[in-house]
């Protein structure tokens, strides 16, 4: 037992003496090391995702675009090297690739930055300007719209990723006790900015950078060759289809809580809305049935109620549990043919099943407008309205 303890004892000095060799060498290597601290001054204000990390990519790392020993800490924007006993090097800043790597403002790229070093501490202010994956786009989104992330993972749910949109009222930054209802809206890359639209945008952030009613809207774009599956609950004959569960079950169960742990949210039903138009625009609708415990506020622009009949199946043998979903329906008499008798036969069904929708104006507006077509300036000129509709001002 005696020898043990020595034993012991010898242990702990032994552990001691490592601990107060590698305090000494690092107190050394700060006296002789060549530190430098180095500050993200400003970034691309639109086209940095709020996620993306920030790497410094050196000729002291072999030009690493994404190693993490030289990741900008993500709060402060700062980063501290040691260059030990190197007298030059040269960097540049990227978002993880040689894809992603920092530009002039016109896009062009920029030759490597250099630095002298000294046995001094240095400190480097760094301004990036562009991108080279985002240069060369005139952008029309307002200064309130963020990207949060280019590839935001739909996995559990789809085999994807999304790029994510997120605006913010302008009191956002400035209030921060308060907390904001949440419209969940699809087609993200048609909402904010006309860079990224396919036939004109929504202007989304402009129209509520004017209205009284202040909301975070969070963009999802669509998935391109997968939009159709994605957006359309029941599958088509001629067209397939049918993944509206996967992708809701994507925003309900993986995008929402995100959206709702890392902003200022009211995530109650009554302040959770989810709008769209054409396929989005039945797949709001149906998310209203589908998910009528997250969903209490619907805009539903020129549905695609044309896509199967199973969808009036649904409603017809539908009965809410809790009092229903406010929905706020648009149609243009200059779409297809059957679009006003669609989205009639769809509320007379909800009206024959559902007392609040015929007997209470505050839960069902149908707006049918002379000039409406299927396009995006219509839509645009509509959402105002059903934004003050669906978010009344007490």
């Amino acid at each position: 037992m005696q020898n043990k303890g020595l034993h012991l004892f010898s242990y702990n000095i032994s552990i001691r003496m490592i601990r107060i060799i590698i305090l000494f060498y690092t107190i050394l290597s700060y006296i002789n090391g060549r530190i430098v601290q180095f500050q993200i001054q400003q970034l691309p204000r639109f086209f940095t995702p709020l996620n993306d990390k920030i790497y410094l990519a050196s000729s002291y790392n072999q030009w690493k675009p994404n190693d993490k020993q030289f990741e900008f800490d993500s709060m402060t924007k700062t980063l501290i090297i040691d260059f030990q006993n190197i007298t030059n090097v040269e960097f540049k800043i990227t978002r993880g690739s040689w894809s992603t790597t920092e530009t002039w403002l016109d896009g062009t790229a920029r030759a490597n930055r250099r630095l002298t070093l000294s046995n001094n501490p240095q400190s480097v202010d760094i301004s990036v300007e562009q991108w080279s994956d985002t240069s060369g786009r005139v952008h029309t989104a307002s200064n309130q719209v963020y990207i949060l992330d280019t590839n935001f993972s739909m996995w559990n749910y789809l085999p994807r990723t999304r790029r994510i949109w997120i605006y913010l009222p302008r009191s956002y930054s400035t209030n921060l006790n308060r907390h904001y209802p949440v419209v969940y809206a699809h087609d993200g890359q048609n909402l904010f900015d006309s860079s990224t639209s396919y036939s004109g945008e929504w202007s989304i952030d402009e129209s509520l950078d004017i209205l009284s009613q202040e909301l975070i809207v969070v963009g999802i774009d669509n998935g391109g060759s997968e939009r159709l599956n994605e957006l359309t609950p029941f599958p088509n004959t001629n067209y397939g289809g049918g993944q509206a569960n996967n992708y809701l079950n994507f925003i309900v169960e993986k995008l929402r809580p995100y959206i709702n742990s890392h902003f200022r949210t009211k995530p109650e039903r009554e302040n959770t809305a989810i709008l769209g138009s054409s396929l989005g625009g039945l797949c709001s609708f149906y998310a209203a049935i589908r998910h009528e415990d997250v969903f209490g506020l619907i805009g539903i622009f020129s549905p695609s109620f044309w896509f199967t009949n199973d969808i009036y199946t649904y409603v017809e043998n539908y009965h809410f549990k809790n009092s229903p979903p406010k929905l706020y329906f648009v149609g243009g008499q200059l779409e297809s043919s059957t679009m006003i008798s669609d989205i009639q036969r769809m509320i007379n069904l909800l009206k024959n099943t559902t007392k609040e929708y015929r007997d209470d104006k505050n839960y069902l507006k149908m707006i049918i407008a002379s000039d409406g077509q299927h396009q995006e300036w219509f839509w645009k000129r509509e959402f105002p309205n059903s934004i003050k509709w669906l978010f009344p001002l007490s």
